[in-house]
């Protein structure tokens, strides 16, 4: 019984185990069904964003094929997602417009090796192999590529395949001084496989044919060791003990030789290549110096293996490229892939740049491909979609060069010649849509006329060409009409000579010293005496009115920078009247408003009384005695007001010239920030104050004036937001609250500081800001910002359309060099004054752009063109033309030292003290002798009768 129920419990205790092993096996199967559902759901939201963004990246690359990014984008999520064969459709896309990377193309054979199991398919791995060693110059894909030929040598791959596959790695990277040795290593390896094979099994003799081949097999390893050690590579000496290692005879002279000098190379190029490793990725400076050593000792296949390492890290570097095509055609290297090859890996890498085409078109021509070839790369050229018209007419006349040699005059080519005017025609049309500056000198028709005046007699034909350059906008230019001239004379007669001359001399204002020259040469040479005097005659009416043309333009120009002078001088004078008025200290102002209405204490005498106690008005009759009734005693100049009634001694608490200690106790309050003081809440006295008590504080804050008013503080942060970050904006406001015009930015340091004095005259709302350093100018002469001296680069330019843009300026004036500035002259308000300064980078620009635009018509306006060369600030204004008087207010002319504002000689003495009274019948006495005031003499304001109070309170009061 005691077993049967072990036996029981037993079975049920397995049971329960296999219950609960169940229940389990299915809650794991019921997770596990989530889990994939969940993992599929995740899958197919991957999948739809992938979709939709290989969506988007296959119209972007349609819009524009040159989309580098988008290229490798697509083939990432296509990889990622195991769609080979759109994968490979978007390889062979991207190849066609790009080079392949390194990177690209061991991705791209790596994934095609495994694939590669009939002879079909190992040949297109083939073909993608040789693509790939011509992109870029490649050690890995060269031991890819042997490799590749080693594993197939039992299928199609012979041994003479894979050592021909070596011999060109080793010609293009062979001597790769830093990766080289790898190529050497695989290929000794590679022998010495096949010579093992030769030797006999464990046991066995030798038969002379297996010893024959190994003693070649031998021959064939020694000798390449003795080529790796005739080249400088890295690891040279451990090379050399392996080789002394393997073969146990003496080492013959001609290859110690041989390492020595490969040795001492290497010692030479050690430091480039240590530079090149110490140094950041793509390292240009570094590939350059070292090409500039190599080029010292003239060996190509260096140089050329240093350029094609330096191009594969920086493959988008055109002069780079242009660098090495003036190499190889420099030397004239006759090795039609190399040249070409280069080319179109250079054009496929930076198809910008149109130098690159032109030579690639020179280099096709040079080794004589045929005109359809030719014309191809011409349309490819023309695709590109270069930054200007410049680019384009040098492709243009590069084929229109390659065109007209074609042309055989001593044979039949009448077919060749219609092609060129066929071409040059397109050419002339294409280049119209860019306007005059895509071919500013004409070049393309000045070539056209020239073979149809020269070749093909047919001058008329000759002269509509020039008439299109002229008409053009390019009639202003002497030269272009020199250039007709010399077609003319050429090729033309004397009549139509003289008339080219004559309207150039109506017309020319760059250069009209030339159109008279040559039009005197030419009737000195063809004219008889008549002709020639008619023509000095003429010219020399000519170059007077343009010499009284010039000269008025130079007057104009000064008394332009006269009165931009003048301005500046007021407003300098203003800003520091502005400056010293806001630096007064608040207390001061209420005691000299108290001073206006304060009476003197009465222990003083008034300056109004005599030692006799007699009551006196300047410029009035002396009487004795206190004024009479109803006598008003005169304000002092500047009072506001009277005294209220029955004032004795100082104005009440809060009492400030005219105002109302009430009306003052309100505004305080309502502005309680004022403290009873200053101009405002935030007056200028008081931020100078604490700057001086901070210098570091000074140091990070920037002076901001000239704004318009209605701008706030949050307009002043986002004009500031990019300089740095700011602790404190203040704007200054009056009394009432309203903005005065100028504000304080304080930033977290000094950078920001400085960041944001580079907003100096930026226009905000209509007006320039100013911005300048926090500090003290009462004590500081202000300084002007901008150079007075004599700029042989910076142009200044007036008599501008008020509606002329700094834009328009800028094409205008670029057309003749780098502009590196244009500043355009405006009021303070904002309003343009019709002025300019144009500063080139290069001054010989400069004074090209002069001759170039001077008298050039924007809209119905001439403008004036000259270097600028402001006359010297501070300098006396009577050594300046017609400025040694300027009017002063009430004193006529007035001479004045130097800039600064002239006294005035304005007397404040009332017209009716100054009239001489009537004569009165009392006795007269003695007229005191005339006094000196200032240095000048003046009559006694006295007269001879005295007056008495009722006479005099008359004459005050005009009755």
């Amino acid at each position: 019984m005691a077993e049967s129920m072990e036996k029981e419990d037993t079975s049920k205790s397995i049971e329960e185990e296999d219950e609960g092993l169940a229940e389990e096996t299915e809650d794991a199967e019921m997770e596990s069904d989530k889990s994939d559902s969940s993992e599929s759901g995740g899958e197919s939201e991957d999948e739809e964003a992938n979709k939709k963004r290989l969506e988007e990246l296959q119209k972007q690359i349609e819009e524009n094929p040159y989309f580098y990014d988008g290229h490798t984008e697509m083939m990432k999520i296509l990889r990622n997602t195991g769609e080979l064969e759109k994968l490979r459709e978007t390889r062979e896309k991207m190849s066609r417009f790009f080079p392949l990377t390194q990177e690209l193309w061991l991705e791209w054979l790596r994934d095609e090796i495994p694939l590669a199991t009939d002879e079909s398919e190992r040949k297109h791995v083939y073909d993608l192999f040789e693509r790939a060693v011509k992109d870029y110059l490649s050690v890995d894909v060269w031991l890819e590529y042997v490799q590749f030929c080693i594993g197939g040598m039992g299928q199609i791959d012979g041994i003479s395949h894979i050592r021909d596959v070596f011999e060109r790695a080793l010609s293009s990277a062979g001597i790769h001084v830093a990766a080289g040795s790898s190529l050497w290593e695989a290929y000794r390896e590679f022998e010495n496989a096949l010579m093992s094979g030769y030797m006999p099994q464990p046991g066995q003799v030798a038969t002379p044919e297996q010893e024959e081949k190994f003693n070649a097999q031998q021959d064939r390893v020694v000798s390449l060791f003795k080529r790796q050690l005739s080249i400088p590579l890295m690891d040279m000496q451990e090379t050399m003990a392996e080789f002394k290692e393997y073969f146990e005879e003496e080492i013959d002279d001609g290859t110690k030789d041989a390492y020595n000098k490969a040795l001492e190379k290497l010692e030479k190029l050690t430091p480039y290549e240590e530079a090149l490793t110490a140094a950041e990725s793509p390292r240009l400076d570094a590939y350059l110096s070292y090409i500039d050593y190599e080029m010292t000792h003239d060996d190509p296949a260096r140089i050329h293996n240093l350029f094609e390492r330096a191009l594969q890290e920086n493959c988008l570097n055109s002069e780079l490229w242009l660098k090495y095509a003036r190499y190889l055609d420099h030397k004239r290297l006759q090795v039609e892939t190399l040249v070409l090859g280069m080319y179109e890996r250079s054009v496929r890498n930076c198809p910008w740049c149109s130098q690159l085409w032109q030579r690639y078109i020179l280099a096709m021509e040079r080794f004589h491909k045929p005109q359809k070839e030719i014309k191809e790369l011409v349309d490819r050229a023309l695709q590109c979609g270069f930054n200007s018209g410049a680019d384009y007419l040098v492709v243009w006349s590069t084929y229109c060069d390659y065109l007209r040699r074609r042309i055989k005059w001593d044979q039949d080519h009448e077919e060749d010649l219609e092609l060129f005017r066929i071409t040059i025609e397109s050419a002339v049309g294409f280049l119209s849509y860019y306007g005059v500056e895509a071919d500013p000198k004409g070049s393309l028709q000045q070539l056209w006329a020239v073979i149809e005046g020269k070749f093909c007699k047919n001058m008329t034909r000759a002269r509509e060409i020039w008439n299109d350059i002229m008409s053009a906008g390019r009639n202003h230019e002497a030269t272009l009409w020199l250039d007709y001239l010399k077609i003319e004379r050429a090729y033309g007669d004397n009549k139509h000579c003289r008339k080219l001359l004559n309207r150039a001399l109506n017309v020319v204002t760059d250069w009209p010293e030339g159109i008279v020259e040559a039009m005197i040469n030419f009737e000195r040479e063809e004219g008889n005496l008549e002709q020639y005097d008619a023509a000095v005659t003429k010219c020399e009416i000519h170059m007077d009115a343009i010499n009284k043309e010039r000269k008025e333009a130079e007057r104009e120009e000064k008394r332009q920078h006269r009165r931009l002078e003048k301005k500046q001088k007021r407003f300098d004078v203003k800003q520091k009247g502005k400056k010293g008025f806001e630096n007064k200290d608040s207390k001061d102002e209420d005691r000299s408003s108290q001073r206006v209405i304060e009476r003197k204490p009465e222990t003083k005498k008034r300056k109004s009384e005599d030692e006799s106690g007699e009551f006196k008005v300047p410029g009035a009759p002396s009487s004795k005695g206190p004024p009479p009734p109803g006598f008003k005693e005169p304000l002092p100049p500047g009072s506001k007001g009277p005294p209220p009634p029955g004032f004795k001694g100082p104005p009440p608490p809060g009492y400030k010239g005219t105002e109302p200690a009430a009306k003052k106790q309100k505004i305080d309050e309502e502005n309680p920030n004022t403290g009873g003081k200053g101009d405002g809440p935030n007056s200028h006295s008081e931020f100078v104050e604490k700057a001086e008590q901070d210098p570091d504080k000074s140091k990070r804050t920037a002076f901001v004036s000239n704004l318009d008013y209605s701008i706030d503080e949050d307009r002043i942060g986002q004009l500031f937001a990019k300089c740095g970050e700011m602790t404190d904006i203040r704007l200054v406001k009056s009394i009432r609250g309203k903005s005065k015009g100028y504000a304080y930015v304080e930033f977290k340091d000094e950078l920001g500081m400085l960041e944001a004095l580079k907003l100096d005259r930026t226009p905000v709302e209509g007006r320039p800001v100013f911005v300048s350093k926090c500090e003290d100018r009462s004590q500081k002469k202000a300084q002007f910002k901008f150079s007075t001296e004599l700029e042989k680069n910076k142009l200044f330019v007036k008599n501008l359309p008020f509606t002329c843009s700094k834009d328009a300026l800028f094409q205008i004036f670029s057309e003749h060099g780098r502009v590196r500035e244009i500043r355009m002259v405006t009021y303070r308000s904002g309003a343009p004054k019709g002025l300019a300064y144009v500063e080139y980078e290069d001054e010989h620009d400069a004074q090209k752009a002069v001759v170039k635009t001077d008298g050039l018509k924007i809209g119905e306006h001439e403008i004036e063109v000259a270097i600028s060369n402001p006359p010297q600030r501070g300098t006396p204004l009577s050594t300046r033309e017609d400025t040694s008087f300027t009017l002063a207010l009430g004193g006529g002319k007035k001479e004045t030292e130097s800039r600064g504002k002239a006294r005035t000689q304005l007397s404040l003495v009332p017209r009716s003290i100054q009239r001489t009274p009537a004569k009165s019948a009392r006795p007269t006495s003695t007229p005191p002798p005339p006094t000196e005031t200032n240095g000048q003499s003046t009559a006694s304001t006295t007269t001879t009768t005295k007056m008495s109070n009722d006479d005099f309170r008359k004459m005050l009061l005009k009755k």
